[in-house]
């Protein structure tokens, strides 16, 4: 069995949608393992708000679905898996990003980079090979392009054959450009890493180490952007509620069947 599919084998479900119970090393034994086999793998890195966007948007649910590997990324996944009763770690995509980083360096892979500003993104080309020695920067692009401008884009990066392909446009648009050209990197690993960008060129700070290890972040973040309340403040509640409601559906459903009294016997030969 591959470690793909032992992987997928332990998925659990948040509203629906697919969620895999992995930690940092065995999400990197899939990207090894993908790597080694020469196979394309899509990874997306869940969290509250992208549930319940693609709830309403049925591109987006449809490449959630589809993905390869779905990793706990968000406090909100966590919290909704452990209260099903199931044990799980949140997984951060900026930290995967950054260890497939180390471990394409390792190897003497490549990686493209795509999305962020002009000279956050040249930055990182130019820093990423000192950081992780071993690794190439096959080639990049700013995030800053028309939909008529991204193929010819594509076509440009997808000749140098990345290992690696990191894109940082954001939810979902990050997401839709995975789906509509990740056949044109048929041997890359490629992560939607949002604003991943601007934390590794420093001009974005992380929360503390404390408040990462509470699953405070998501607080951190909206103490600091707060423009991100827009978007975030109405997403967690709307999240929130539906786990709850959720779990208790389902608490209702076992009572009613134990209620139920058992008028059909099983008359089905066992085997001792």
């Amino acid at each position: 069995m591959s470690t793909l599919s032992a992987t997928n084998r332990s998925r659990q479900k948040v509203l629906g949608y697919p969620v895999d119970v992995v930690d940092q090393e065995l999400a990197l034994s899939v990207i090894e393992s993908a790597w080694q086999n020469g196979k394309g793998l899509h990874i997306v890195t869940l969290n509250a708000e992208m549930v319940v966007a693609a709830q309403q948007d049925a591109e987006l649910d449809r490449i959630i679905r589809h993905a390869h590997l779905i990793i706990p990324d968000g406090a909100g996944i966590v919290w909704a898996v452990r209260l099903a009763g199931q044990n799980i770690y949140r997984l951060p995509g900026i930290e995967l990003a950054a260890a497939a980083l180390e471990r394409a360096g390792q190897s003497g892979r490549s990686v493209a980079l795509i999305g962020g500003r002009d000279e956050i993104v040249s930055r990182l080309a130019h820093d990423l090979p000192m950081r992780y020695p071993g690794l190439k920067v096959s080639g990049y692009h700013h995030g800053y392009f028309t939909i008529d401008e991204a193929e010819s884009i594509v076509d440009d990066l997808s000749r140098h054959n990345p290992e690696l392909v990191l894109v940082a446009l954001g939810v979902p648009k990050q997401e839709y450009f995975i789906d509509r050209f990740a056949s044109q990197f048929p041997h890359a690993v490629i992560i939607g890493v949002g604003g991943s960008f601007d934390v590794w060129a420093g001009q974005v700070k992380r929360a503390p180490a404390l408040m990462r290890r509470l699953h405070l972040e998501w607080l951190y973040r909206l103490a600091t952007e707060p423009w991100r309340w827009r978007r975030i403040g109405a997403a967690l509640p709307n999240f929130g509620f539906q786990v709850v409601g959720d779990l208790l559906k389902g608490a209702n459903k076992k009572n009613n069947k134990k209620g139920k009294p058992d008028t059909q016997a099983d008359s089905t030969p066992r085997n001792e």
